[in-house]
């Protein structure tokens, strides 16, 4: 007898919670740990945050409301303008999110089914989320695999007739999460018209638009046919277009839990109608932290010099393995070749490495089959970087 239905039956376990365990045997058995695994940078939250956190803790904790909390919003307005140039206007509408991870999962609930389109498209390799959305959504998950030749990026209107009829969403990631790739001004351009032409809900995982290389703050392009930083959608059209956006590695709130959606009004209302159903929103107090992130650019550049440092710190020790062929665009991963040793054996060889005390995510975990590649999350400082990059040298020279 089945005490669950077959999706949660079925579902593998979540990647992230896979590299915690084996993280946690190596710290239970005494040995030193370098985590690159998981994206959760290890950067001190800026002290106006956590002090407006703090200040914020009410003696009577009670409901915080669906919709957020009006000083939140109003950062969130100002932050898209100044950043996107994106106007609070009636055709375009804000929910705050408790980050973006549970946005993503419950959108699903609110679009798989309309007018009969039961597909959802998403990148392959990306976040496990997506396909986790359409199942329990009662969906069709539609994993597009990304290859170098279309730069990472889903090309829709090259998808089967059918499947372009019957998509009720597609979702899109750039900067893309694992390997960094990023969008043009014509993509978005070209993806924007094909959503309108096939009725597609154009649904943009920017998670990662605020981190890019640090260089490109010496010389800010206002205008989106030039700007050399991501863009969002929400700048082209707002019509079935949502954007989805966090401050945990913007500002490095992870455990925190704040974001927002942004995009049509038509489905933004239906959604913060639905959402009681799905829970509340963050803590007041949450909001009064999130809220000064927003309105803040200069901590959220300190946070990309490190990124950008980071990136290349590590960048040369793995082009001299011969296992990073060129630097991302944005984000702060490192797509990297699995050794030849251990082609087509990612799982192995992250394994094997990880007895070593570095912890990696394979390709497979972070994709639908794909097997030759490992991603770093460039989180670790500059001196467990440096140790970690002696280890994966020691290793890989000794199973040459």
């Amino acid at each position: 007898m089945e005490l669950v239905n077959s999706v949660t039956k079925g579902m593998r376990p979540y990647p992230m919670e896979e590299l915690a365990r084996i993280k946690a045997e190596l710290v239970k058995a005494g040995k030193p740990v370098y985590d690159f695994g998981t994206g959760d940078p290890k950067i001190p939250t800026w002290p106006p945050i956590r002090d407006a956190i703090l200040k914020a803790i009410p003696l009577t904790s009670q409901y915080p409301s669906v919709k957020g909390s009006d000083a939140l919003r109003e950062a969130q307005w100002t932050y898209l303008t100044k950043r996107f140039g994106i106007q609070k206007i009636p055709e375009i509408g804000l929910i705050p999110a408790q980050g973006t991870k549970e946005a993503i999962f419950n959108i699903g609930l609110c679009l798989i089914g309309r007018e009969g389109k039961k597909h959802l498209v998403y990148p392959d390799p990306g976040y496990p989320v997506y396909r986790a959305s359409a199942l329990y959504a009662g969906g069709i998950p539609y994993p597009v695999r990304l290859t170098s030749e279309t730069n990472m990026r889903i090309e829709p209107w090259k998808l089967p007739a059918d499947i372009q009829k019957s998509t009720a969403a597609i979702w899109i990631n750039h900067p893309h999460n694992p390997t960094g790739a990023n969008a043009t001004y014509d993509y978005w351009q070209e993806l924007i018209t094909w959503c309108h032409k096939t009725d597609t809900i154009l649904l943009s995982d920017d998670c990662y638009v605020d981190i890019y290389n640090s260089d490109i703050d010496q010389n800010i392009i206002s205008d989106p046919k030039k700007d050399t930083r991501p863009l969002t959608p929400l700048q082209f059209s707002s019509d079935r277009v949502l954007t989805f956006m966090s401050l945990s590695k913007r500002s490095g709130l992870t455990g925190y839990r704040s974001g927002m959606i942004a995009g049509d009004a038509r489905i933004v209302n239906s959604i913060l109608q639905a959402r009681a159903n799905f829970g509340v929103g963050s803590p007041d107090f949450i909001q009064a932290g999130a809220a000064v992130a927003w309105a803040d650019e200069n901590h959220v550049a300190e946070r990309r010099k490190i990124f950008t440092h980071r990136l290349n710190l590590a960048a040369p020790h793995l082009r001299k393995l011969g296992l990073l062929d060129g630097m991302p665009d944005a984000a702060f991963y490192l797509w990297c070749k699995v050794p030849k040793s251990f082609q087509g054996q990612d799982v192995k060889f992250i394994l094997a490495l990880a007895e070593e005390g570095m912890i990696t995510s394979p390709s497979s975990w972070l994709s639908e089959g794909m097997t030759g590649y490992f991603r770093l999350a460039m989180v670790p400082d500059d001196k467990s970087t440096e140790e970690a990059m002696n280890i994966l040298t020691r290793f890989v020279e000794k199973h040459a």
